[in-house]
Protein backbone atom coordinates (compact mmCIF):
# COMPACT_ATOMS: atom_id res chain seq x y z
CA UNK A 1 0.00 0.00 0.00
CA UNK A 2 1.53 3.23 -1.03
CA UNK A 3 1.08 6.14 1.31
CA UNK A 4 1.74 9.73 0.40
CA UNK A 5 4.91 10.54 2.30
CA UNK A 6 5.83 7.47 4.33
CA UNK A 7 4.09 8.70 7.48
CA UNK A 8 2.35 6.25 9.77
CA UNK A 9 -0.99 4.95 8.63
CA UNK A 10 -3.94 6.80 10.11
CA UNK A 11 -7.54 5.76 10.59
CA UNK A 12 -8.38 7.96 7.61
CA UNK A 13 -5.99 5.95 5.44
CA UNK A 14 -7.51 2.73 6.77
CA UNK A 15 -11.03 3.81 5.80
CA UNK A 16 -9.79 5.18 2.48
CA UNK A 17 -8.13 1.87 1.65
CA UNK A 18 -11.15 -0.11 2.81
CA UNK A 19 -13.31 2.07 0.55
CA UNK A 20 -10.96 1.38 -2.36
CA UNK A 21 -11.01 -2.38 -1.80
CA UNK A 22 -14.79 -2.49 -1.40
CA UNK A 23 -15.12 -0.41 -4.57
CA UNK A 24 -12.92 -2.86 -6.46
CA UNK A 25 -14.93 -5.81 -5.11
CA UNK A 26 -18.15 -4.12 -6.19
CA UNK A 27 -16.81 -3.81 -9.74
CA UNK A 28 -16.50 -7.60 -9.88
CA UNK A 29 -20.02 -8.30 -8.64
CA UNK A 30 -23.53 -7.86 -9.91
CA UNK A 31 -23.62 -4.24 -8.68
CA UNK A 32 -20.74 -3.11 -10.90
CA UNK A 33 -22.93 -0.50 -12.59
CA UNK A 34 -23.35 1.55 -9.39
CA UNK A 35 -20.16 1.14 -7.32
CA UNK A 36 -20.11 4.81 -6.26
CA UNK A 37 -23.47 4.22 -4.54
CA UNK A 38 -22.98 0.69 -3.19
CA UNK A 39 -19.48 1.08 -1.76
CA UNK A 40 -20.40 3.71 0.88
CA UNK A 41 -23.38 1.53 1.82
CA UNK A 42 -21.11 -1.48 2.37
CA UNK A 43 -18.58 0.59 4.31
CA UNK A 44 -21.21 2.19 6.56
CA UNK A 45 -22.83 -1.20 7.08
CA UNK A 46 -19.56 -2.77 8.20
CA UNK A 47 -18.76 0.08 10.58
CA UNK A 48 -22.28 0.02 12.07
CA UNK A 49 -22.08 -3.75 12.59
CA UNK A 50 -18.73 -3.28 14.35
CA UNK A 51 -20.16 -0.57 16.62
CA UNK A 52 -23.23 -2.66 17.46
CA UNK A 53 -21.11 -5.73 18.24
CA UNK A 54 -18.79 -3.74 20.51
CA UNK A 55 -21.78 -2.22 22.28
CA UNK A 56 -23.38 -5.67 22.70
CA UNK A 57 -20.16 -7.12 24.11
CA UNK A 58 -19.75 -4.26 26.58
CA UNK A 59 -23.38 -4.71 27.66
CA UNK A 60 -22.92 -8.47 28.14
CA UNK A 61 -19.97 -7.94 30.45
CA UNK A 62 -21.89 -5.23 32.32
CA UNK A 63 -19.59 -2.35 31.48
CA UNK A 64 -22.41 -0.30 30.00
CA UNK A 65 -26.07 -0.66 29.07
CA UNK A 66 -26.99 -1.85 25.59
CA UNK A 67 -27.55 1.42 23.74
CA UNK A 68 -29.46 -0.12 20.88
CA UNK A 69 -32.20 -2.00 22.71
CA UNK A 70 -34.52 0.36 20.85
CA UNK A 71 -34.32 -0.75 17.21
CA UNK A 72 -34.77 2.83 15.98
CA UNK A 73 -31.46 3.85 17.58
CA UNK A 74 -29.63 1.18 15.58
CA UNK A 75 -31.42 2.23 12.39
CA UNK A 76 -30.64 5.89 13.09
CA UNK A 77 -26.94 5.08 13.66
CA UNK A 78 -26.77 3.17 10.40
CA UNK A 79 -28.51 5.95 8.47
CA UNK A 80 -26.14 8.55 9.94
CA UNK A 81 -23.13 6.41 8.96
CA UNK A 82 -24.56 5.98 5.43
CA UNK A 83 -24.97 9.73 5.04
CA UNK A 84 -21.48 10.44 6.42
CA UNK A 85 -19.92 7.84 4.09
CA UNK A 86 -21.73 9.30 1.06
CA UNK A 87 -20.67 12.83 1.93
CA UNK A 88 -17.07 11.87 2.71
CA UNK A 89 -16.52 9.71 -0.39
CA UNK A 90 -18.36 11.78 -2.96
CA UNK A 91 -16.96 13.08 -6.22
CA UNK A 92 -13.33 14.07 -6.45
CA UNK A 93 -12.25 12.44 -3.18
CA UNK A 94 -13.42 9.07 -4.46
CA UNK A 95 -11.61 9.60 -7.77
CA UNK A 96 -8.39 10.61 -5.95
CA UNK A 97 -8.52 7.49 -3.78
CA UNK A 98 -9.11 5.22 -6.73
CA UNK A 99 -6.14 6.74 -8.55
CA UNK A 100 -3.94 6.71 -5.44
CA UNK A 101 -4.37 3.00 -4.74
CA UNK A 102 -4.57 1.86 -8.36
CA UNK A 103 -0.75 1.91 -8.47
CA UNK A 104 -0.50 -0.99 -6.03
CA UNK A 105 1.89 -3.75 -6.93
CA UNK A 106 0.53 -7.27 -7.27
CA UNK A 107 1.89 -8.29 -3.87
CA UNK A 108 0.36 -5.19 -2.21
CA UNK A 109 -2.97 -5.94 -3.89
CA UNK A 110 -2.96 -9.54 -2.68
CA UNK A 111 -1.96 -8.49 0.83
CA UNK A 112 -4.70 -5.84 0.86
CA UNK A 113 -7.30 -8.33 -0.39
CA UNK A 114 -6.37 -10.78 2.35
CA UNK A 115 -6.50 -8.12 5.08
CA UNK A 116 -9.86 -6.75 3.93
CA UNK A 117 -11.28 -10.27 3.58
CA UNK A 118 -10.20 -11.10 7.12
CA UNK A 119 -11.71 -7.84 8.40
CA UNK A 120 -15.06 -8.55 6.72
CA UNK A 121 -15.08 -12.17 7.92
CA UNK A 122 -14.20 -11.20 11.50
CA UNK A 123 -16.88 -8.48 11.42
CA UNK A 124 -19.55 -11.00 10.43
CA UNK A 125 -18.32 -13.79 12.71
CA UNK A 126 -18.11 -11.43 15.68
CA UNK A 127 -21.90 -11.08 15.54
CA UNK A 128 -22.21 -14.78 16.33
CA UNK A 129 -19.33 -14.78 18.81
CA UNK A 130 -20.92 -12.02 20.88
CA UNK A 131 -24.37 -13.56 20.46
CA UNK A 132 -23.21 -16.87 21.94
CA UNK A 133 -20.88 -15.33 24.54
CA UNK A 134 -21.96 -15.99 28.13
CA UNK A 135 -19.97 -14.01 30.66
CA UNK A 136 -18.82 -15.90 33.73
CA UNK A 137 -19.40 -19.35 32.13
CA UNK A 138 -16.56 -21.71 31.32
Amino acid sequence: MSYDDGKRKTNKNMFDYLYYKLYQATLKGSLRDIPQFVTPVFLAGLVSVNLLVIDALLAKIDLMPFLFSNRMRAVALTIVLFVLAFVYFKGERSNRLLKKYAAESKSQRIRGNVIVSIYVAVSVLSIFAVGFFRPGKS
